[in-house]
Formats: C-alpha cells, structure tokens, sequence
C-alpha cells in the first residue's frame, strides 16, 4: 500500500465518485442499517467464490437471490449492525475444533438445503443475521448434518450419521460445561447464554427422533422412544434451560438490554423460537420402555420436560418479520404499524405460561397438550 505523502499530487475531480461518496456519508449519517455501496471494487461473495460466478457485490446478491440461496458476505465485508456473535457466543463450545475456510464455504450448499427444507418447519434460527464464517462450529456441523440427512442418498445419509454420532459423543463428554443443575454454582448475570450450544443440541435431538422413528415403536401416546442417553441429555437440557431463568421476558431483556433495539428483537425472538421447539420437541419424546419397566412408576417424567406453564413470554411475532432480510426486518421493526401490530409481552396475561391453568387438570390424565 503506497503511502500518502505530506504533499499529495492534484487530481482530478470526478462528479460521479462525489456523489458516491456523499451518498455514503448519507446512509452511514442517517440510514445505519443499510449497507452503504461500495467505495472500491467489491468482493465476491463466499457462495459466488465458490462457485466462480462473477458476483454484483450486494447483499443478498442477485445470483444468490436467483437460486433462493443463503448469501455469505465476504469476511472483510460483514455488516457492523449484524447480530454479535462474539459476544453471545463467547460460552459456546467448539466441540470438535475449527472447520477450514475451504470446508465452510464448501458446506454452502448444505446449508441451504437447512433454511430451504428444514427451517420452514423448525424455524428457531435468525436467517438474516446467520454469518457462516463466524457461526460457531458445534452449530454450523450440526445444520450440515441436518442438510445432508435431506438431501437423501445414502452417501449424503451415511455422513449425516457419522456427524450425528460424533457430535453427541462431545456434547456428552463435556456435557459438564453446559448442564447446569440446582446445586451448580451461578455464573454472574453478565455472562453470555450459550445459545448455539444450546440450539445445536436441539437439532441432535430432532435428528435422534427421525433416525430413531425408523427403527423403534411409538408409544400409546404416540410419542417416540429415544434411547435413555439421548433422552437423558434432552431432560439435561430443560433442567439447564429453567435453572437459568432462558424461558421469562423479563430476563431476556436484560440479557440483552445494551443492545440496538432491531438486535434486542432478534435475540428475543431467537429465544422465543428456541422454547417453542423445545417445547415441540418435548411433546415428540419419550424414554424407552425399558426404562420405564425398571424405573417402577417412580419418576415423575411429566415435570422432567418441558411445559406450557415453563413459557413465560408472548407467541412469537410474525414469520413475516422473521424470514426478511436484516436490512428490511429493521425497517419493519422501526415503522410505526409493526409496534402497533407487535404483541405486548410486557403484559404477563398475554404470556404462553398463562393458557397452562386453562389447558391442564392434574386431576385429568388424558395427554393431549
């Protein structure tokens, strides 16, 4: 890089450069969560670089918007005003170590596969703000599994195995680092929730319960039947999930206080989908009958998994808002009809928890929500 002298040599004035430049200015000044054009010749896109397109350089880009694909940006490229993943990943484990850039991009297609197909029905994770080069690497191999169980040869399967298997096997062994119990010592209030880590053990669990539908009985419920360390680290979690207080508004918000409000929402709501999917998963499982055989009726399974009465926010908003991209999902969370329309969850009354003392009788057995 030549540097500037003390002395600069005249140059000449170039009208459309000016006004690209007050245009900047403009939108870093007025318009901070729009990405401002590009000064210098752009950078092609992770998936375009891959894929050795030519790349108009906007995000999304217009060859990823053709294919319906997710849009990495480059890695000096990333928006300042994206979600901090620094910082709410902090706690998170990197249970099987880093993954090579190479590997990651060539993942892309995987990935797409995951918002294409799966996140319709399970849609717990912020597509808008979802960075690849920085996603934390229990959670990225864990949506590569996803996207290559979908894909469906027996290759594709066979790998998805492989990942499956060896991801529980970490989140086993160091389960130690994410379960907390009612007699682990309380971190401060400061300390980041390790929501990654907790979302990928959410989508282990789903795949447990595809894999496992295909080889084992429902239950009288209709519930599946997991294998008792699978269920085990489905009831770790929950445990760890109330002990922390993930599923009540209020701490939500303070969690998340010192943030813009567009990057509060998002945190929010990611929690919000993440309880949902919990609850869902909850709702799918059951342990084996084996163990319920030698168990003699003693435990209380019920209290084991989560509730309604655990749910201690407002329904999420609306898909609408959620699948846009971050630029316009901050637009729609600014304008005045969106706070209008959005739900109060300051209001106890309108929380999830609340429909529990409507819904369920302990003196009424049957099983239906």
């Amino acid at each position: 890089m030549i540097k500037e002298s003390a002395s600069p040599a005249p140059t000449a004035r170039v009208p459309w450069l000016e006004r690209i430049d007050l245009l900047r200015r403009h939108i870093r000044r007025y318009h901070p969560e729009r990405e401002a054009p590009q000064s210098r010749a752009h950078q092609a896109c992770g998936a375009c670089h891959v894929r050795k397109e030519r790349c108009d350089g906007g995000y999304p880009c217009n060859r990823c918007q053709q294919r319906g694909a997710t849009c990495p940006r480059p890695r000096k490229a990333v928006h300042s005003k994206s979600k901090p993943r620094e910082s709410q990943t902090r706690g998170d484990l990197d249970f099987v170590g880093s993954v090579p850039d190479g590997s990651r991009w060539i993942a892309q297609d995987f990935i797409d596969i995951y918002f294409n197909e799966f996140h319709p029905t399970w849609p717990f994770l912020h597509q808008g703000t979802f960075d690849l080069p920085k996603e934390p690497c229990i959670l990225l191999q864990s949506m590569l599994m996803i996207g290559l169980w979908i894909k469906g040869d027996q290759t594709t399967q066979d790998t998805a195995m492989r990942f499956h298997r060896k991801l529980l096997s970490a989140i086993h062994d160091q389960r130690c680092q994410w379960y907390l119990s009612d007699t682990t010592p309380r971190c401060s209030g400061d300390t980041p929730w390790p929501m990654a880590t907790y979302q990928a053990i959410v989508l282990q669990l789903i795949f447990a319960v595809l894999i496992a539908k295909q080889e084992t009985p429902l239950d009288l419920n209709l519930r599946c039947q997991l294998p008792d360390y699978k269920y085990e680290m489905l009831t770790s979690l929950v445990e760890t999930c109330r002990q922390l207080g993930l599923f009540s508004y209020p701490n939500m918000l303070a969690k998340y206080d010192s943030l813009p409000i567009a990057l509060v929402w998002v945190n929010v709501e990611e929690i919000k989908r993440f309880g949902l999917a919990l609850y869902k998963l909850c709702r799918l499982c059951t342990r084996s009958a084996s163990t319920d055989a030698t168990d003699g009726g003693g435990r209380d399974t019920k209290n084991e998994l989560l509730t309604l009465a655990d749910l201690d926010f407002c329904m999420p908003d609306s898909d609408e808002v959620w699948n846009a991209s971050s630029n316009m999902a901050s637009e729609f969370i600014r304008s005045v009809p969106f706070q209008q329309a959005s739900r109060d969850n300051r209001d106890p009354d309108n929380w999830i928890s609340q429909a529990s003392g409507k819904l369920y009788d302990s003196h009424v057995r049957i099983d239906w929500i």
